[in-house]
């Protein structure tokens, strides 16, 4: 017996557009739908208190390195572990802010987010303040590592890319997800 056909499956035959959105609502993010959910993400990681919130975003084993040179700082694996760290900086920061510059479609289920960041210690008034590079791993629409690098040097090595330059990289130009220079 022949399965059951769907306008949508005809139109997958002969609109490859389609077939992409398809995809999309069965579970696999298009490219553009990821970095649009790493610039929620960065919008409310000041905020995450709670596993509960963590999880509209990061999978339950997922895998988050931050900056080596952050004071506390140390791989968080499982959710739990990343929102104990996020917690954690947010008690020692009485003002953290994570500012988008870029977020950029690497392809392959990766994001990159190239923001500005800053903060300033609860007790020791001390100031952070630069530029700082996230390197995002989605499956199904959620992170399952997430690695920080103080350079984008340091992020395009993370995703494997041998650049120096988003241009370099080939991930600066017009398309979903990728912005003009400056944008």
């Amino acid at each position: 017996m022949p399965a059951a056909t769907t306008a949508d499956d005809a139109e997958t035959d002969t609109d490859p557009a389609c077939a992409a959105r398809l995809a999309g609502r069965r579970g696999q993010l298009m490219s553009h739908e990821e970095v649009e959910v790493v610039r929620r993400w960065l919008e409310v990681v000041s905020t995450l208190t709670s596993a509960e919130a963590g999880e509209r975003f990061w999978e339950s084993d997922a895998d988050y390195y931050p900056v080596r040179g952050f004071p506390e700082a140390r791989p968080c694996h499982g959710l739990e572990q990343i929102v104990q760290f996020n917690v954690g900086f947010q008690v020692a920061w009485s003002r953290y802010e994570r500012t988008p510059r870029e977020v950029v479609e690497v392809g392959d289920g990766r994001v990159l987010a190239c923001t500005t960041l800053r903060a300033e210690g609860r007790e020791s008034g001390m100031v952070l303040s630069g530029e700082l590079y996230t390197c995002v791993w989605l499956r199904h629409g959620r992170f399952y590592r997430v690695e920080d690098h103080l350079t984008l040097p340091g992020a395009l090595h993370a995703f494997g890319l041998a650049a120096e330059t988003l241009e370099e990289a080939g991930l600066r130009g017009s398309g979903p997800g990728r912005s003009p220079e400056g944008g």
